[in-house]
């Protein structure tokens, strides 16, 4: 996290140096800024070794510096340093060391989105051709017993419902590691999410596991339900555990699409509104207005999502609030860190320094620069959108070919079973696969799980779509023929 911080840190540090506040002070104001919760950590530590041992500020933060093991943070504290001591200019040194911050920023980006890349390659080798050897294990071991190959229904229940859930979840939490994260997010999403998901595990239980293990069964309307769907679609027999999987996890999904839509949809038209309005902000400054004045002049403009916030930010300055309780205001009615970082700069700047044509001039262009990162991060990633498509249309549509190949009795040792139940069996794991590639796909590419609902709810589409078409290709007659 320390790793993230410190560019927006030394950012900070150079708008308010150019207000006329001096580094050490800019650091030591950080300590009310806890939208830099790690470094304001160690702005704490700073101050007590400065307190602690009498040293002067700069050899604080030397002493500071040189026990943290992040290479950025070392360069920014010892560089200031060494520039404070041979009477460099402070300001000059700053600016350059947040442009080369940001620029070492965007590389990572880059590197983000091979290694994000690399990921999933490796995640889809997992869910897609791990299930499908899986599969066909399976089948073989059902088809011909006498080989000494083995593997029980309830083993493969297993393998499908709880070991790949549990390497998707692995691969989620490793997309977190390789992603670029911020110190504030919004979990609103996942709270929607949560407040549907024993209503989701209900249906689940009712409409799909039920046919593979009666003995869950409530109400008998869940299945008579997943039925008439079957019936209603033209469906092939023994896919009603798979329909009802599918239905009740895009019931389970679509509040959580809503919630994403509404609240991260919203939040990134706000940092772009944001970035525009403070560009706009350093040219109405130029005329000579005040900084509350150049606020108040543009609450008419068009800034998005941004507009209704700044015309209450607007509003209250005319009333005469003061700019921090304005702020805090703003922070609770938005979550984007970005959007709420460009704005405490503001804030700050304006109360230091009166607001000064060169430090909201920085001030734009670093929330330009972190615009432009952010889409260069969107535009690399976007393209690996397409692997997780091709995979669930490909595991669907191997998976359900395969099944052609069998009669309508399939023999395991001796003992009858039915085709429809090996395609319950067979079927229904691919719609929880297809949700939970859903869901990795989300977390990879936007760094949100929440992201991943969308994503999961027309994978399983695919899926099921899979199901119902895909017969229809190697049968003359139409569908999978049942006995």
């Amino acid at each position: 996290w320390l790793k993230i911080e410190i560019p927006y840190a030394s950012m900070y540090m150079s708008v308010m140096s150019s207000g006329g506040l001096s580094p050490y002070e800019s650091l030591i104001r950080m300590r009310k800024m806890d939208l830099l919760p790690h470094l304001k950590e160690e702005v704490y530590r700073i101050q007590t070794i400065n307190i602690s041992t009498g040293a002067d500020p700069v050899s604080a933060m030397e002493q500071a510096a040189k026990v943290v093991n992040v290479k950025e943070y070392k360069d920014l504290l010892l560089g200031y340093a060494s520039t404070m001591r041979t009477g460099g200019d402070v300001l000059h040194y700053l600016y350059n060391q947040t442009n080369t911050m940001f620029r070492n920023l965007s590389t990572r980006i880059k590197a983000l989105g091979q290694n994000m890349g690399a990921l999933m390659e490796a995640y889809t080798i997992v869910a897609i051709l791990g299930t499908l050897g899986l599969y066909m294990i399976f089948v073989v071991s059902l088809s011909l017993p006498m080989m000494g190959m083995a593997m029980s229904p309830q083993l493969f229940f297993f393998f499908s419902f709880v070991i790949l859930p549990v390497v998707s979840f692995v691969f989620i939490f490793l997309g977190d590691l390789g992603q670029i994260s911020y110190p504030l997010s919004s979990w609103k999403i996942y709270l929607v999410f949560m407040a549907f998901l024993p209503l989701g595990i209900f249906l689940v239980f009712q409409m799909s596991l039920s046919f593979l293990f009666p003995e869950l069964l409530l109400m008998q309307g869940f299945q008579d339900f997943a039925i008439s769907l079957r019936n209603l679609f033209g469906f092939p027999e023994g896919s009603e555990a798979s329909l009802g999987l599918g239905f009740s996890l895009i019931l389970l999904a679509l509040p959580g699409v809503i919630a994403d839509q509404r609240y991260a949809g919203h939040e990134r038209k706000v940092q772009r509104g944001v970035t525009t309005f403070l560009r706009d902000i350093v040219e109405t400054r130029k005329t000579g207005l005040s900084p509350e004045r150049c606020i108040q002049a543009l609450t008419n403009n068009d800034y998005g999502a941004f507009s209704k916030h700044l015309k209450l930010i607007g509003m209250k300055l005319s009333w005469g609030y003061p700019m921090r309780e304005i702020y805090e205001d703003f922070r609770q009615r938005v979550r984007d860190w970005l959007s709420l970082i460009n704005v405490y700069l503001l804030v700050d700047t304006i109360e230091v320094g009166g607001g000064t044509e060169e430090s909201l001039e920085i001030l734009a262009e670093f929330a330009e620069n972190t615009m432009m990162m952010e889409a260069e991060k969107r535009s690399l990633l976007m393209p690996l959108l397409i692997v997780p498509y091709m995979g669930a249309a490909m595991l669907t549509g191997t998976t359900v070919l395969f099944l052609q190949f069998f009669s309508s009795v399939t023999f395991s040792g001796g003992a009858l079973i039915p085709f429809a139940s090996l395609c319950r069996i067979l079927l229904t794991p691919l719609v929880l696969h297809s949700f939970l590639l859903g869901l990795v796909t989300g977390k990879i590419i936007s760094g949100r799980v929440s992201a991943g609902f969308v994503q999961a709810v027309f994978l399983v589409l695919i899926s099921l779509v899979g199901i119902w078409f895909v017969p229809y290709l190697s049968s003359p007659v139409g569908g999978i023929q049942t006995a």
